[in-house]
């Protein structure tokens, strides 16, 4: 690994953390001014462009900074990607009435605002990336590019497999 490698994770990650957090932002615009078109297309967009990331994560990277982490907040970083997964086959799937009925209405922004506090806590966390190894590093970038190449959908990357317990 070369100082390039980190740079460019670091830079890939920064980029796929905006991408999320400018996606649920405008998800929650279109879903506060009751917009059911536009939330399911927005639920839809995130469901692929954002599916490599995930999976990166919960495969690759969470695993990598098990040992730097409290195993508790490695495990609610997963609850929140499996949250967000279900929201958005929630989303995708919900009719108009359900977009835009009240309560129903806010229990979907509340949910997305809930997302939005892990996508920037999450984005936060390259810091603790400082005691991997070169090579750790070098296998991470690797890693994050092949989930690039082959894009899975956020909601085909189910937890289908167990995950770590804290």
């Amino acid at each position: 690994m070369t100082e390039a490698d980190k740079a460019e994770l670091f830079k890939a990650f920064r980029a796929d953390h905006a991408m999320l957090g400018q996606g649920f932002h405008i998800l929650r615009e279109r879903g506060a001014a009751g917009a059911p078109a536009g939330a399911r297309r927005q639920a839809r967009r995130i469901d692929r462009e954002a599916g490599a990331h995930i999976a990166f994560e919960e495969e690759d990277f969470y695993p990598a900074l098990k040992r730097f982490l409290d195993g508790e907040e490695v495990a609610a970083m997963y609850r929140a990607h499996e949250d967000a997964r279900l929201l958005i086959g929630d989303l995708a799937a919900a009719s108009d009435a359900e977009l835009t009925e009240t309560d129903a209405a806010r229990g979907l922004l509340n949910r997305i605002d809930a997302m939005q506090t892990h996508v920037s806590e999450c984005g936060e966390l390259f810091g603790a990336m400082g005691g991997l190894s070169p090579d750790e590093i070098k296998t991470l970038l690797q890693r994050l590019q092949d989930w690039r190449a082959a894009a899975p959908r956020w909601t085909d990357h189910a937890l289908a497999r167990p995950r770590p317990s804290p």
